[in-house]
């Protein structure tokens, strides 16, 4: 099946000091939480070490999600993914680097347009919620496959049996857990805008409270600023804004549609088998 594929939503936790971590790694999450992307992933690197390919891994996520396009996205994304299962070889069981790769293979899948990645993304999430069965953020990043699925028309839902009631479904347990960051709301709230009048009213509940949080990190007030365009548009009941105001706030969006910069042009990053991780 090469003409549809899944998505995954955007979707990272706080990235905090780690009490015992090296001063080079402390280092680079002070560059990432300051939206100096670039620094993080590099100084990430150098360390050699599973959480520093991990961080490493988020960062290049960041960058080719929301600051590149075209050919140096692609890049950028393949430069993460390969971050990744560095992180997953050292450490299997890296929780951040588990996710961020299942992301990032769905991502891969839709420029590809091959249903395998996006079956590779789901099984590697649910993995995860099995490890963590109260992780929000394992249970909000299922939430948004589903959710990402259901958009791409019937015959997508059909395949994967999914659709929006069960993304909503998953997305209103996943906020009831412990834990849930801004990052979740947001893609809820992504989710919520593009769907029905009853759907958009829930949207803009929950951007009232969720623009009255202070963002802990430069992600976080990057995506409070998307928060506050798709407000913008939902209260003029513009359609169009509205589309133009969430295609701005996904991630490597148009990543299915760059013209040549397809398989042709930048071979697919294959998918594999490695402990656990596809």
């Amino acid at each position: 099946m090469k003409y549809f594929i899944c998505t995954l939503f955007f979707f990272f936790s706080l990235t905090g000091i780690v009490a015992g971590s090296t001063r080079d790694f402390n280092r680079a999450v002070l560059d990432f939480n300051a939206g100096r992307f670039t620094a993080a992933k590099t100084g990430a690197q150098q360390l050699g070490t599973a959480e520093g390919y991990a961080l490493a891994c988020k960062s290049g996520l960041v960058i080719g999600g929301f600051q590149e396009k075209g050919v140096a996205a692609v890049q950028s994304l393949h430069g993460a993914i390969e971050d990744c299962r560095k992180a997953l070889d050292i450490e299997p069981e890296n929780y951040s680097a588990g996710i961020s790769h299942a992301i990032a293979t769905g991502f891969e899948g839709l420029r590809l347009k091959k249903i395998a990645y996006a079956r590779a993304s789901k099984k590697s999430i649910e993995t995860l919620i099995d490890r963590y069965p109260e992780n929000a953020l394992a249970a909000g990043a299922l939430a948004g496959w589903h959710a990402a699925v259901s958009r791409q028309g019937i015959f997508a839902r059909m395949i994967l049996d999914t659709g929006r009631n069960k993304a909503r479904t998953l997305f209103s347990q996943a906020i009831k857990l412990r834990g849930v960051e801004l990052p979740l709301y947001f893609e809820y709230i992504r989710f919520l805008a593009s769907g029905n009048s009853r759907e958009k009213s829930e949207a803009k509940r929950l951007l009232t409270e969720v623009l009255s949080m202070s963002p802990r990190n430069a992600l976080e007030k990057l995506l409070l600023e998307k928060c506050l365009q798709i407000q913008s548009a939902l209260d003029s009941g513009d359609k169009k804004s509205l589309k133009k105001a969430l295609a701005v706030a996904t991630p490597f969006t148009g990543i299915d549609v760059w013209g040549t910069v397809r398989k042709t042009d930048i071979k697919g990053f294959p998918l594999r088998q490695n402990r656990g991780a596809p």
